[in-house]
């Protein structure tokens, strides 16, 4: 059996599906009322260990739904852990469709707890000791923090939106002594509560919201933090993301994103990591900046940037559920500007990797990325010693697609 094969019965069997039953109706089944999907969630690198758990979800379809809108509503859970001391747990629901198919909102409620949270420092150029050389917690500190998304998405005309939402999260911050956080204390050591609203306006001409083969999903958004919304620190930034999708053939196609963040005023260390806009993404890990862990870089500005070529390599039955499977080889490098910092070289970080999606049936996606980053070291520990480069790996078995 080869790797490709042995890896789609596992992401077949990993991926549990069942509904009620659907009914025949002329040459054609009826939409199940309800699709039930539950994926493993498996992470791996070097010097975080082994991560595990699961995320369910219960999608409520709708006869009539588009391939951009297939159900009324989905309602998702996740529990994760991993041995390294990081557990994030979520509840998810999305209404795709409201208001004859105008408007579009979704929560998302989470707790996450980190014992060895990562912080290098801040800015583009922090090589690290190797491993084997750091003293214990040296880039580490411990964070326990609550937080909720919402959103609303508005229809303004033809593939034009505007959304708009609010996040809060609080953060209590253990600094470890002798660690780098410790010696930097940037803003946020001291914990409290982000409360942040953000706005702005999109294209989407996707023709599919899940696998999209064409068109141009794109935005513009403003954030800001403030005493007078309950924030104990005072911030504001703008997000520019650009993702396209071109089709070469029916079954092979380019994916690109690139992204410009930038941040402003009291962001605290913890959240320098997240993005702006309608999607939650932070840097580091598997959303953005793949083959190198969450937290490993970040600044007042950021720009990061993905290629993926998607190729649709089969689709089969099983039993009534029926799936597609895409073979997915990518790029990703992410530049990160921070004040004071004199980097003046292109430097990018990033990596690539090959990857495998299965789609089930039009709704749920399971992903599973075997990928490589370009770590940067202090060779011989000395803090005058030169930088060595060195390829380091990482896996991530997830839900849905990074863009």
């Amino acid at each position: 059996m080869t790797r490709c094969a042995a890896w789609t019965m596992a992401l077949c069997g990993g991926l549990w599906v069942s509904g009620a039953a659907a009914e025949p109706s002329g040459s054609s089944e009826r939409v199940r009322p309800i699709e039930r999907a539950i994926v493993p969630l498996i992470n791996f690198t070097t010097d975080r260990g082994l991560g595990y758990g699961g995320y369910g979800a219960l999608f409520f379809m709708d006869p009539e739904g588009t391939e951009k809108a297939p159900y009324r509503l989905q309602v998702g859970a996740q529990w994760y852990k991993t041995t390294g001391g990081y557990q994030d747990h979520k509840l998810v629901v999305d209404v795709p469709a409201l208001a004859g198919g105008k408007v579009r909102t979704d929560v998302h409620i989470g707790w996450e707890r980190w014992d060895q949270a990562y912080y290098f420092g801040q800015g583009n150029d922090l090589p690290r000791l190797k491993p084997e050389d750091t003293p214990a917690n040296l880039y580490a500190f411990g964070l326990n923090s609550v937080r909720s998304v919402s959103k609303v998405r508005v229809q303004l005309v033809s593939d034009w939106h505007a959304f708009a939402g609010h996040l809060a999260r609080t953060a209590d911050i253990d600094v470890y002594a002798d660690s780098r956080l410790a010696e930097d204390n940037p803003v946020g050591t001291e914990g409290g509560l982000l409360s942040q609203a953000f706005a702005g306006i999109m294209v989407d001409s996707r023709n599919h919201e899940a696998v999209p083969s064409r068109g141009t999903w794109s935005e513009v958004s403003a954030r800001v933090a403030a005493p007078a919304i309950g924030s104990t620190w005072a911030m504001w930034g703008i997000n520019f993301t650009d993702r396209r999708y071109w089709s070469a053939t029916p079954r092979l196609v380019l994916a690109t994103r690139a992204a410009l963040d930038i941040q402003r005023g009291e962001t605290p260390f913890f959240h320098q990591i997240v993005m702006g806009g309608s999607q939650w993404v932070d840097v580091g890990g598997p959303l953005a900046m793949r083959g190198l862990p969450i937290g490993r870089y970040r600044g007042e500005v950021t720009v990061y940037g993905d290629a993926e070529i998607r190729w649709a390599t089969t689709e089969f039955q099983v039993g009534r559920a029926h799936y597609r499977l895409f073979t997915v080889p990518f790029v990703n490098a992410a530049r990160f500007v921070h004040p004071g910092e004199k980097d003046p070289n292109l430097h990018p970080h990033g990596g690539g990797g090959v990857g495998l999606r299965l789609l089930y049936n039009e709704v749920f996606q399971a992903r599973f990325d075997v990928g490589v980053g370009r770590e940067e070291y202090i060779a011989g520990g000395g803090g005058d010693a030169r930088t060595e480069r060195a390829w380091v790996p990482a896996v991530y078995l997830a839900f849905n697609t990074p863009y």
